[in-house]
């Protein structure tokens, strides 16, 4: 009928629930994802047994920085697909939805962190602790600066923010629906054709 109201299931509070944790579920997946790759990216420094200990190769300075640009990398498409991802898909409510997304990127964060250095190469000191002389193997590789764990939520909530305010984003047309009347009404083109002001009088039906 004319001027009833949009049901706003957005409100529905199963319903924000429910984003809340597909948004968890995707940070985890994005944070395994990039917890696999991270590994298989960097470039390891090798160390090799001498006499005197464990020696790096000249290289090593410059391979021990490749491995927090490639979280970097990982970490900030991982929050821009999180960020973006989620927000466009679930829309329980925005604000809710944005804090599930930062908290899920931190989450993501710490994942992909442990998982790759977990997948990474062993510590030198055990593999080469009986090699002997010459014996080479890689490097474990770590984070040389926490900073680097930011990129996940700082990513999330720019790729979030870009798209509420962005004209893909359905605000805009949710707001034009409401914005018909009081109440939220429906745009003119959904009104019920039959149901109009000063209904006009039938015509009755011509004789021969």
């Amino acid at each position: 009928m004319s001027g009833a109201p949009v049901p706003d299931r957005r409100r529905d509070p199963s319903r924000l629930v429910v984003d809340v944790l597909v948004v968890l579920a995707g940070a985890v997946l994005l944070g395994v994802v990039a917890g696999l790759a991270w590994p298989q990216l960097v470039d390891p420094v090798t160390v090799t047994r001498t006499g005197a200990g464990l020696v790096r190769d000249e290289a090593a300075l410059a391979q021990q920085f490749d491995a927090d640009a490639w979280y970097s990398v990982l970490a900030a498409a991982g929050g821009l697909l999180l960020g973006v991802g989620m927000i466009a898909w679930r829309r329980a409510d925005e604000v809710a939805t944005l804090l599930a997304v930062v908290a899920g990127a931190f989450l993501a964060s710490w994942i992909s962190a442990e998982l790759g250095l977990a997948l990474g190469p062993d510590d030198p000191s055990r593999v080469l602790a009986d090699a002997a002389e010459g014996a080479t193997a890689e490097a474990a590789f770590v984070l040389t600066t926490d900073v680097v764990q930011w990129v996940w939520p700082l990513f999330a909530v720019l790729g979030a923010l870009v798209f509420l305010i962005s004209p893909l984003s359905e605000r805009s047309i949710e707001e034009a629906v409401r914005s018909d009347g009081p109440g939220g009404a429906l745009p003119q083109e959904f009104h019920d054709p039959a149901d109009v002001s000063g209904t006009a009088e039938e015509t009755p039906p011509s004789r021969p």
